[in-house]
Protein backbone atom coordinates (compact mmCIF):
# COMPACT_ATOMS: atom_id res chain seq x y z
CA UNK A 1 0.00 0.00 0.00
CA UNK A 2 1.55 3.28 -0.98
CA UNK A 3 2.09 5.96 1.57
CA UNK A 4 1.16 8.26 -1.29
CA UNK A 5 0.61 7.92 -4.98
CA UNK A 6 3.96 9.68 -5.43
CA UNK A 7 5.73 7.81 -2.66
CA UNK A 8 7.03 4.28 -2.36
CA UNK A 9 4.49 1.50 -2.11
CA UNK A 10 6.51 -1.13 -0.21
CA UNK A 11 6.39 0.35 3.24
CA UNK A 12 2.76 0.00 2.88
CA UNK A 13 2.27 -3.37 4.35
CA UNK A 14 2.97 -2.45 7.97
CA UNK A 15 0.99 0.78 7.87
CA UNK A 16 -1.89 -0.94 6.12
CA UNK A 17 -1.95 -3.83 8.59
CA UNK A 18 -2.11 -1.38 11.49
CA UNK A 19 -4.82 0.64 9.81
CA UNK A 20 -6.92 -2.41 9.05
CA UNK A 21 -6.61 -3.63 12.64
CA UNK A 22 -7.80 -0.32 14.01
CA UNK A 23 -10.61 -0.03 11.47
CA UNK A 24 -11.79 -3.55 12.14
CA UNK A 25 -15.11 -3.32 10.32
CA UNK A 26 -13.88 -1.11 7.51
CA UNK A 27 -15.43 1.88 9.29
CA UNK A 28 -13.37 4.58 7.58
CA UNK A 29 -14.42 7.98 8.85
CA UNK A 30 -18.07 7.16 9.47
CA UNK A 31 -18.47 9.62 12.35
CA UNK A 32 -19.64 12.92 10.87
CA UNK A 33 -18.55 16.04 12.74
CA UNK A 34 -20.27 19.42 12.53
CA UNK A 35 -18.88 22.93 12.47
CA UNK A 36 -20.08 25.67 14.82
CA UNK A 37 -22.59 26.80 12.20
CA UNK A 38 -24.02 23.29 12.09
CA UNK A 39 -22.66 22.41 8.66
CA UNK A 40 -21.16 18.94 8.37
CA UNK A 41 -17.36 18.94 8.32
CA UNK A 42 -15.61 17.12 5.49
CA UNK A 43 -11.93 16.41 6.17
CA UNK A 44 -9.60 16.20 3.18
CA UNK A 45 -6.04 14.92 3.50
CA UNK A 46 -3.12 15.47 1.16
CA UNK A 47 0.35 16.82 0.54
CA UNK A 48 1.20 20.50 -0.07
CA UNK A 49 1.14 20.34 -3.86
CA UNK A 50 -1.33 21.22 -6.63
CA UNK A 51 -3.56 18.16 -6.06
CA UNK A 52 -5.41 19.38 -2.93
CA UNK A 53 -5.20 23.09 -3.77
CA UNK A 54 -8.91 23.18 -4.83
CA UNK A 55 -9.76 22.49 -1.16
CA UNK A 56 -8.10 25.78 -0.21
CA UNK A 57 -10.00 27.49 -3.03
CA UNK A 58 -13.23 26.12 -1.58
CA UNK A 59 -12.36 27.57 1.82
CA UNK A 60 -11.18 30.95 0.54
CA UNK A 61 -14.16 31.53 -1.75
CA UNK A 62 -16.73 29.96 0.56
CA UNK A 63 -17.64 27.32 -1.99
CA UNK A 64 -17.83 24.65 0.69
CA UNK A 65 -20.43 26.55 2.71
CA UNK A 66 -22.32 27.42 -0.47
CA UNK A 67 -22.62 23.69 -1.11
CA UNK A 68 -23.67 22.88 2.45
CA UNK A 69 -20.53 21.71 4.23
CA UNK A 70 -17.38 22.97 5.93
CA UNK A 71 -14.10 21.84 4.37
CA UNK A 72 -11.10 21.06 6.57
CA UNK A 73 -7.66 20.18 5.21
CA UNK A 74 -5.31 17.78 6.97
CA UNK A 75 -1.76 18.16 5.66
CA UNK A 76 -0.01 14.80 5.92
CA UNK A 77 3.52 13.49 5.84
CA UNK A 78 4.19 11.36 2.75
CA UNK A 79 5.01 8.38 4.97
CA UNK A 80 1.69 8.61 6.80
CA UNK A 81 -0.80 9.71 4.18
CA UNK A 82 -2.36 6.30 3.57
CA UNK A 83 -2.65 5.41 7.24
CA UNK A 84 -4.09 8.88 7.96
CA UNK A 85 -6.88 8.12 5.53
CA UNK A 86 -7.47 4.48 6.44
CA UNK A 87 -7.51 5.25 10.16
CA UNK A 88 -10.39 7.66 9.54
CA UNK A 89 -8.50 10.88 10.27
CA UNK A 90 -9.78 12.18 6.94
CA UNK A 91 -12.95 11.51 5.00
CA UNK A 92 -11.52 12.05 1.52
CA UNK A 93 -7.90 11.47 0.56
CA UNK A 94 -6.60 13.68 -2.25
CA UNK A 95 -3.22 11.94 -2.58
CA UNK A 96 -4.32 8.39 -3.41
CA UNK A 97 -5.25 6.89 -6.78
CA UNK A 98 -6.98 3.88 -8.31
CA UNK A 99 -3.86 1.75 -7.88
CA UNK A 100 -3.56 2.50 -4.17
CA UNK A 101 -7.32 1.93 -3.82
CA UNK A 102 -6.91 -1.45 -5.54
CA UNK A 103 -4.12 -2.43 -3.15
CA UNK A 104 -6.18 -1.32 -0.13
CA UNK A 105 -9.17 -3.34 -1.30
CA UNK A 106 -6.98 -6.38 -1.90
CA UNK A 107 -5.95 -6.07 1.74
CA UNK A 108 -9.51 -5.92 3.05
CA UNK A 109 -10.56 -2.27 2.88
CA UNK A 110 -13.55 -0.92 0.96
CA UNK A 111 -12.41 2.32 -0.66
CA UNK A 112 -13.03 3.83 -4.07
CA UNK A 113 -11.40 6.57 -6.15
CA UNK A 114 -14.19 8.58 -7.74
CA UNK A 115 -12.82 11.82 -9.25
CA UNK A 116 -9.42 12.94 -10.60
CA UNK A 117 -7.54 15.41 -8.42
CA UNK A 118 -4.46 15.81 -10.62
CA UNK A 119 -3.50 14.52 -14.04
CA UNK A 120 -0.39 12.35 -14.24
CA UNK A 121 2.68 14.58 -14.24
CA UNK A 122 5.27 11.78 -14.12
CA UNK A 123 8.02 12.22 -16.72
CA UNK A 124 11.57 11.39 -17.73
CA UNK A 125 13.91 14.39 -17.77
CA UNK A 126 17.40 14.52 -19.31
CA UNK A 127 19.98 17.36 -19.59
CA UNK A 128 19.11 19.74 -22.39
CA UNK A 129 22.45 19.22 -24.14
CA UNK A 130 22.48 15.41 -23.78
CA UNK A 131 22.42 13.12 -26.83
CA UNK A 132 19.36 11.20 -25.61
CA UNK A 133 16.37 11.54 -27.92
CA UNK A 134 14.27 8.50 -26.97
CA UNK A 135 13.80 6.12 -24.02
CA UNK A 136 15.80 3.51 -25.97
CA UNK A 137 18.84 5.79 -25.79
CA UNK A 138 18.90 5.39 -22.00
CA UNK A 139 19.39 1.62 -22.05
CA UNK A 140 22.38 0.89 -19.81
CA UNK A 141 22.46 4.47 -18.49
CA UNK A 142 22.10 5.68 -14.89
CA UNK A 143 18.55 6.83 -14.19
CA UNK A 144 17.45 8.43 -10.92
CA UNK A 145 14.12 7.52 -9.34
CA UNK A 146 12.61 7.34 -5.86
CA UNK A 147 11.57 3.72 -5.47
CA UNK A 148 10.83 0.72 -7.67
CA UNK A 149 7.29 0.64 -6.30
CA UNK A 150 6.62 4.37 -6.26
CA UNK A 151 3.56 5.46 -8.20
CA UNK A 152 5.75 7.61 -10.46
CA UNK A 153 8.20 4.82 -11.32
CA UNK A 154 5.33 2.38 -11.88
CA UNK A 155 3.46 4.79 -14.16
CA UNK A 156 6.59 5.47 -16.23
CA UNK A 157 7.53 1.78 -16.28
CA UNK A 158 4.16 0.51 -17.50
CA UNK A 159 4.10 3.28 -20.11
CA UNK A 160 7.64 2.58 -21.38
CA UNK A 161 6.90 -1.14 -21.63
CA UNK A 162 3.86 -0.35 -23.74
CA UNK A 163 5.48 2.41 -25.80
CA UNK A 164 8.96 1.01 -26.39
CA UNK A 165 9.16 -2.51 -24.98
CA UNK A 166 11.55 -1.26 -22.29
CA UNK A 167 11.59 -2.49 -18.70
CA UNK A 168 13.41 0.31 -16.86
CA UNK A 169 14.17 -1.85 -13.83
CA UNK A 170 15.99 -4.31 -16.09
CA UNK A 171 17.24 -2.13 -18.94
CA UNK A 172 18.38 0.98 -17.03
CA UNK A 173 20.85 1.30 -14.15
CA UNK A 174 18.43 2.64 -11.55
CA UNK A 175 19.73 4.99 -8.84
CA UNK A 176 17.40 5.71 -5.92
CA UNK A 177 17.07 9.04 -4.11
CA UNK A 178 14.26 11.34 -2.94
CA UNK A 179 11.98 13.21 -5.40
CA UNK A 180 13.37 16.60 -4.35
CA UNK A 181 17.01 15.44 -4.63
CA UNK A 182 16.71 14.00 -8.13
CA UNK A 183 17.08 17.34 -10.00
CA UNK A 184 20.35 17.92 -8.12
CA UNK A 185 21.63 14.48 -9.11
CA UNK A 186 20.86 15.27 -12.73
CA UNK A 187 22.53 18.67 -12.50
CA UNK A 188 25.69 17.19 -10.98
CA UNK A 189 25.95 14.52 -13.66
CA UNK A 190 25.54 11.65 -11.20
CA UNK A 191 22.68 10.34 -13.32
CA UNK A 192 21.86 10.63 -17.01
CA UNK A 193 18.10 11.00 -16.53
CA UNK A 194 15.49 11.10 -13.77
CA UNK A 195 11.98 9.78 -13.21
CA UNK A 196 10.04 12.44 -11.29
CA UNK A 197 6.73 14.24 -10.95
CA UNK A 198 5.91 17.94 -10.83
CA UNK A 199 7.17 20.32 -9.67
CA UNK A 200 10.47 18.42 -9.48
CA UNK A 201 10.60 17.51 -13.16
CA UNK A 202 10.03 21.16 -13.99
CA UNK A 203 12.68 22.17 -11.44
CA UNK A 204 15.17 19.98 -13.30
CA UNK A 205 14.15 21.51 -16.62
CA UNK A 206 14.64 25.00 -15.22
CA UNK A 207 17.80 24.48 -13.18
CA UNK A 208 19.93 21.84 -14.96
CA UNK A 209 18.79 22.98 -17.62
CA UNK A 210 16.93 19.95 -18.86
CA UNK A 211 14.20 18.81 -21.21
CA UNK A 212 11.40 16.27 -21.09
CA UNK A 213 12.26 13.03 -22.87
CA UNK A 214 9.05 11.15 -22.06
CA UNK A 215 5.77 12.08 -20.40
CA UNK A 216 3.23 9.60 -19.05
CA UNK A 217 0.30 11.93 -19.77
CA UNK A 218 1.48 12.66 -23.31
CA UNK A 219 1.96 8.96 -24.08
CA UNK A 220 -1.50 7.95 -22.91
CA UNK A 221 -3.28 10.95 -24.41
CA UNK A 222 -1.63 10.33 -27.79
CA UNK A 223 -2.39 6.60 -27.81
CA UNK A 224 -5.77 6.44 -26.05
CA UNK A 225 -6.93 10.08 -25.73
CA UNK A 226 -6.88 9.49 -21.98
CA UNK A 227 -4.31 9.54 -19.17
CA UNK A 228 -4.29 7.92 -15.70
CA UNK A 229 -4.66 10.52 -12.94
CA UNK A 230 -1.71 10.98 -10.61
CA UNK A 231 -4.08 11.55 -7.68
CA UNK A 232 -7.82 11.04 -7.16
CA UNK A 233 -10.46 11.90 -4.59
CA UNK A 234 -10.77 8.64 -2.68
CA UNK A 235 -13.18 7.72 0.10
CA UNK A 236 -14.48 4.72 2.00
CA UNK A 237 -17.57 3.13 0.48
CA UNK A 238 -19.26 3.21 3.89
CA UNK A 239 -18.70 6.96 4.18
CA UNK A 240 -20.02 7.56 0.67
CA UNK A 241 -23.04 5.38 1.31
CA UNK A 242 -23.85 7.12 4.60
CA UNK A 243 -23.29 10.59 3.14
CA UNK A 244 -24.52 10.33 -0.45
CA UNK A 245 -25.92 13.87 -0.80
CA UNK A 246 -22.92 15.33 1.00
CA UNK A 247 -20.49 13.45 -1.26
CA UNK A 248 -22.23 14.77 -4.36
CA UNK A 249 -22.11 18.30 -2.91
CA UNK A 250 -18.37 17.90 -2.27
CA UNK A 251 -17.80 16.82 -5.86
CA UNK A 252 -19.77 19.84 -7.11
CA UNK A 253 -17.75 22.18 -4.90
CA UNK A 254 -14.50 20.59 -6.10
CA UNK A 255 -15.48 21.10 -9.74
CA UNK A 256 -16.40 24.72 -9.07
CA UNK A 257 -13.06 25.32 -7.33
CA UNK A 258 -11.21 23.77 -10.27
CA UNK A 259 -13.09 26.02 -12.68
CA UNK A 260 -11.90 29.04 -10.70
CA UNK A 261 -8.27 27.92 -10.99
CA UNK A 262 -8.58 27.13 -14.69
CA UNK A 263 -10.33 30.46 -15.37
CA UNK A 264 -7.30 32.22 -13.89
CA UNK A 265 -5.09 30.25 -16.31
CA UNK A 266 -3.59 28.74 -13.15
CA UNK A 267 -2.34 32.18 -12.12
CA UNK A 268 -4.04 31.63 -8.77
CA UNK A 269 -0.92 29.60 -7.94
CA UNK A 270 0.88 32.95 -7.57
CA UNK A 271 -1.66 34.40 -5.13
CA UNK A 272 -1.87 33.92 -1.37
CA UNK A 273 -2.63 31.68 0.40
CA UNK A 274 -1.99 29.32 -2.51
CA UNK A 275 1.60 30.39 -3.20
CA UNK A 276 2.62 29.77 0.42
CA UNK A 277 0.81 26.43 0.39
CA UNK A 278 2.66 25.27 -2.73
CA UNK A 279 5.92 26.33 -1.04
CA UNK A 280 8.10 26.57 -4.14
CA UNK A 281 11.63 27.93 -4.17
CA UNK A 282 10.84 31.12 -6.09
CA UNK A 283 8.09 33.07 -7.82
CA UNK A 284 9.69 32.06 -11.12
CA UNK A 285 9.15 28.40 -10.24
CA UNK A 286 5.53 29.10 -9.35
CA UNK A 287 5.05 30.85 -12.69
CA UNK A 288 6.65 27.93 -14.50
CA UNK A 289 4.37 25.51 -12.61
CA UNK A 290 1.32 27.60 -13.54
CA UNK A 291 2.37 27.61 -17.20
CA UNK A 292 2.99 23.86 -17.12
CA UNK A 293 -0.41 23.14 -15.58
CA UNK A 294 -2.21 25.44 -18.01
CA UNK A 295 -0.57 23.62 -20.92
CA UNK A 296 -1.28 20.08 -19.71
CA UNK A 297 -3.85 20.90 -18.10
CA UNK A 298 -3.31 19.66 -14.52
CA UNK A 299 -6.97 19.46 -13.48
CA UNK A 300 -9.72 17.46 -15.16
CA UNK A 301 -13.21 18.80 -15.78
CA UNK A 302 -15.06 15.48 -15.70
CA UNK A 303 -14.90 11.79 -14.82
CA UNK A 304 -17.11 9.44 -16.82
CA UNK A 305 -17.88 5.73 -17.12
CA UNK A 306 -15.51 5.66 -20.10
CA UNK A 307 -12.75 7.11 -17.91
CA UNK A 308 -13.45 4.41 -15.33
CA UNK A 309 -13.19 1.71 -18.01
CA UNK A 310 -9.87 3.14 -19.21
CA UNK A 311 -8.56 3.23 -15.65
CA UNK A 312 -9.52 -0.41 -15.13
CA UNK A 313 -7.63 -1.34 -18.31
CA UNK A 314 -4.61 0.49 -16.91
CA UNK A 315 -4.90 -1.54 -13.69
CA UNK A 316 -5.09 -4.75 -15.72
CA UNK A 317 -1.83 -3.76 -17.40
CA UNK A 318 -0.28 -3.35 -13.96
CA UNK A 319 -1.46 -6.84 -13.03
CA UNK A 320 -0.11 -8.32 -16.27
CA UNK A 321 3.26 -6.68 -15.71
CA UNK A 322 3.45 -7.76 -12.07
CA UNK A 323 3.15 -4.31 -10.50
CA UNK A 324 -0.22 -5.16 -8.91
CA UNK A 325 -1.04 -8.58 -7.44
CA UNK A 326 -4.59 -8.76 -8.72
CA UNK A 327 -7.74 -6.76 -9.30
CA UNK A 328 -9.85 -6.65 -6.13
CA UNK A 329 -13.38 -7.97 -5.92
CA UNK A 330 -14.54 -4.48 -4.91
CA UNK A 331 -14.02 -2.01 -7.77
CA UNK A 332 -11.30 0.48 -6.77
CA UNK A 333 -12.51 3.19 -9.15
CA UNK A 334 -15.95 4.36 -10.18
CA UNK A 335 -18.15 7.32 -11.06
CA UNK A 336 -19.55 8.83 -7.86
CA UNK A 337 -23.16 8.80 -9.05
CA UNK A 338 -22.97 5.03 -9.52
CA UNK A 339 -21.44 4.47 -6.08
CA UNK A 340 -24.04 6.45 -4.16
CA UNK A 341 -26.91 5.00 -6.19
CA UNK A 342 -25.67 1.48 -5.56
CA UNK A 343 -25.43 2.17 -1.83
Amino acid sequence: MPSTIRGARPAAAAALATALTLTACGDIGNQRASAEDGLPIVRFSGLPDPAPLPVLVMQELGLDERHGFSAEFVEVDPDASTSTFLLGESDIAVDQDATSAAIANNEGSEVVSFYPALINTASVVVPEDSPYESPEDLVGKRVGHFGDDSGTTQAISVSLRQAAGIDPLEDYEMVQSSPAALPELLASGEVDAIFDYEPYGLRAVEQVPGRYLFSVADHWQQTTDWAPPLAMLTAGRDWLGDNADLALAVQDAWREAVREVVASDYRMFLDEPYAAFLDRESEAELRALADYCAGLPCYADEWTEEDTAQQMEYLRLLVEQGSLDRLPDSDPVAVLDEVVRAD
